[in-house]
């Protein structure tokens, strides 16, 4: 029983090292690096195949239906940085001030995912975000190669 919790941990430490170990690519929206670094975060790190989006707003536009829409482009060039799609995101987090209205606007969501490869996703609503005028913020994590 020793031997094995033994073997047991030996491989988790292994892993945790491997991971540390592994190169750690940043990306910024392009245009947004003072407001990245002035605030303190990254738009995207890559490590290993896994990338991590931050939560992504849209703080050009007052209305819900554009600041999907900028997110999700916001998010798909992000993706295409990496060589890769909306069907390789896996999780999906949505922030909203207003469920409801973010509901009115599914057919923008739907129609960024495709044919249907949707993430698991959880969705918020939340008294406010960072600027007050924003409406909605999405966090993603992707599979890539």
């Amino acid at each position: 029983m020793k031997s094995s919790l033994l073997i047991i941990c030996s491989l988790f430490f292994a892993q945790l090292s491997f991971a540390q170990q592994q190169e750690r690519e940043v990306y910024h929206i392009p245009g947004h690096e003072n407001v990245e670094n002035g605030i303190g975060y990254s738009h995207a790190i890559k490590i290993g195949k896994t990338l991590f989006i931050a939560g992504t707003v849209d703080g050009q536009h007052d209305d819900m239906e554009n600041q999907i829409k900028t997110i999700y482009k916001y998010v798909g060039d992000t993706l295409e940085h990496y060589g890769a799609s909306s069907a390789d995101i896996v999780k999906e987090n949505i922030y909203t001030t207003d469920l409801e209205e973010f509901k009115k606007n599914m057919g923008l969501r739907k129609s960024f995912y495709g044919a249907g490869a949707f993430p698991t996703s959880t969705w918020v609503q939340v008294e406010r975000l960072f600027i007050p005028k924003l409406k909605v913020e999405i966090e993603l994590i992707a599979v890539v190669e």
